[in-house]
């Protein structure tokens, strides 16, 4: 920015001020360059790592999205439950594509970290049995408890454990 004196009569003898130069917002030494771009390469690993993990778990996103989607006044409202559990489950392990019964509700039970049994239950069990029969019928609590607890699932599972599932698969066959 160029600086020019006043141009009135009455300030023709007056001298201005020197205006000094701008800072630079480089820095001056090496070791501040450096800690910059140091600093500057963990904000942009920091950031690659978070969009990684929001990538890898869309999954659980769309299955979510798919389960709040279910109208439950369909009558095939539990069979398109079982699809969205079953897709995900196949997705984390492919092996578990095929499980169904026992070995299925125990599968799920294991990919959570307490390792409760919260499917493996008479609940779980009365889910399945409805899936293929079709005089069993759930109440409408026991699907919000069936609701409730696939996305309880979906939203805090662990990929579950290969050796566990063929396990399983191996008692039940």
């Amino acid at each position: 920015m160029n600086h020019t004196p006043p141009g009135t009569y009455m300030l023709r003898d007056l001298h201005d001020v020197a205006v000094p130069e701008a800072i630079s917002w480089q820095p001056q030494t090496a070791g501040w360059l450096l800690l910059a771009l140091l600093l500057g390469s963990l904000v942009l690993l920091w950031i690659y790592h978070r969009v990684q993990i929001w990538w890898q778990q869309r999954y659980r996103r769309e299955a979510l999205a798919a389960l709040r989607a279910i109208n439950w006044s369909d009558a095939g409202a539990n069979l398109t439950l079982f699809r969205i559990i079953k897709e995900v489950l196949q997705h984390l392990s492919p092996p578990c594509a095929n499980l169904f019964g026992l070995a299925l509700l125990q599968t799920l039970d294991s990919a959570m970290a307490d390792r409760q049994p919260r499917f493996a239950t008479e609940l779980g069990e009365r889910w399945l049995v409805s899936l293929v029969c079709d005089q069993v019928v759930l109440s409408v609590s026991d699907q919000l408890c069936l609701v409730s607890l696939c996305s309880d699932w979906l939203q805090h599972h662990q990929a579950p454990c290969p050796s566990t599932t063929l396990a399983v698969e191996a008692r039940h066959a």
